[in-house]
């Protein structure tokens, strides 16, 4: 195997070499969020959305889940969420605040 720079590697010394002594741009890294290995240079754009980062409820509700779970808590369980009153009154407010209008 050889490498960017025609560095000629035997394929165990391949992984070593990716991890340790590739230039900085094109080194193997793992996301510590999903495991998925990939080059350095692409980690950034890769946190954006990987599907298992934590990030912060859209709609500041407090809630801090994995990017793969938002669509969930925001049709199930997101109090931040505005409704139409289910009984009729056509009032609209945020599902937190409705538990208290019914």
């Amino acid at each position: 195997m050889s490498t960017a720079n025609n560095e000629v590697l035997q394929r165990d010394e391949l992984k070593v070499h990716e991890k340790e002594k590739c230039p900085q741009n094109v080194r193997i890294v793992e996301c510590k969020h999903c495991s998925r290995e990939m080059k350095s240079c692409e980690l950034a754009m890769h946190l954006e959305m990987c599907p298992k980062m934590g990030v912060s409820c859209e709609l500041k509700c407090g809630k801090s889940l994995c990017r793969e779970h938002i669509p969930q808590h925001l049709k199930q369980e997101c109090g931040m969420v505005v409704e139409t009153c289910r009984l009729g009154c056509g009032v609209e407010k945020t599902r937190d605040e409705l538990k208290i209008h019914v």
